[in-house]
């Protein structure tokens, strides 16, 4: 591998991405597409994107259910996967 391309595997980082709440529907939607989920932040690693979707749903455990399921079902996806373009 040249320097080059080990310097493109650094930038491409990852993504916590979370199922989008549609309040008309009342509910969580987890069957949607990863592209219409939310990108809720981005991290350098995946253990700290990891790490920082425990502490949410931790925190988060004492508000509504829709917000502690919806980050259960949360995931940390590198920022270049193809799910993510609705391919």
């Amino acid at each position: 591998m040249r320097f080059r391309d080990s310097a493109a595997v650094v930038l491409i980082g990852w993504l916590l991405m979370a199922p989008s709440i549609d309040c008309a529907r009342d509910g969580l939607q987890r069957q949607t597409p990863l592209s219409e989920w939310e990108n809720v932040d981005s991290f350098n690693s995946r253990e700290s994107c990891e790490n920082y979707r425990e502490v949410v749903i931790a925190a988060e455990k004492s508000d509504s259910d829709n917000v502690v399921e919806r980050y259960s079902y949360s995931i940390c996806v590198q920022a270049d996967d193809p799910r993510l373009k609705g391919e």
